[in-house]
């Protein structure tokens, strides 16, 4: 009975062992985010009551991008996820906090204050998004389509809208190089809604001045 025990102890422990070397050899996984074009204007604008409320949301997604794993695509109907490539929260979000951030950067301070959608019930002008593809080749280039809205009026009368649609190369074939694209993709998209805005703007009397950050 001793040997058997001797036996069976040693076993568990070399199962101990294995598994422990196995957990050692396991990758971590990486997590990513969005950048803005925010991170490099310096916004510290005085409280005004006067100001506009810009609103961005909400941003519906292609139900492929609702996943904490990054999507490239690898055919023109297939789809990869890195699993040890992931979102740091989910995409949507990232994307509205982008937008949020690019479009406070974009318009004025004196012009607008820019919040999401849920955050201000009572806004001058609501941006909302629809984005139909935000993926393509880890190599490149990352692909964006959407069709936008501009909502102005506190009756949130339908203002202005259009399609929109991107193809911004990638600098490596990596994961932290394709987010950095598909930043940029959001920028570019940025800048276009943030003209229309201060068109809708101009038209009203109430014009809100676009930065150029080119």
């Amino acid at each position: 009975m001793k040997i058997h025990s001797s036996l069976a102890a040693l076993l568990l422990l070399l199962l101990a062992v294995l598994l422990l070397a196995a957990c050692a050899r396991t990758p971590s996984a990486r997590f990513y985010t969005l950048s803005s074009l925010a991170e490099s204007t310096d916004r510290n604008a005085a409280a005004d009551r006067s100001r506009q409320v810009v609103a961005i949301g909400p941003v519906a997604l292609a139900k492929y991008l609702e996943h904490p794993a990054i999507t490239t695509r690898s055919g023109a109907t297939t789809l990869e996820r890195s699993e040890l490539d992931r979102w740091g929260g989910p995409l949507g979000d990232e994307i509205t906090r982008v937008l949020v951030e690019n479009m406070a950067a974009l318009v004025s301070a004196k012009g607008a204050v820019v919040l999401p959608w849920l955050e201000s019930s009572d806004a001058d002008y609501r941006l909302q998004l629809h984005i139909t593809r935000f993926d393509g080749p880890l190599k490149g280039p990352v692909i964006f389509n959407a069709t936008w809205m501009i909502f102005a009026g506190k009756r949130n009368e339908l203002a202005v809208s259009g399609e929109i649609s991107i193809a911004e190369p990638v600098e490596a074939p990596d994961y932290a190089a394709f987010s950095e694209a598909m930043s940029r993709a959001l920028a570019q998209l940025s800048r276009r809604v943030a003209a229309e805005l201060n068109a809708v703007a101009g038209a009203a009397d109430t014009p809100v001045a676009a930065k150029d950050h080119q």
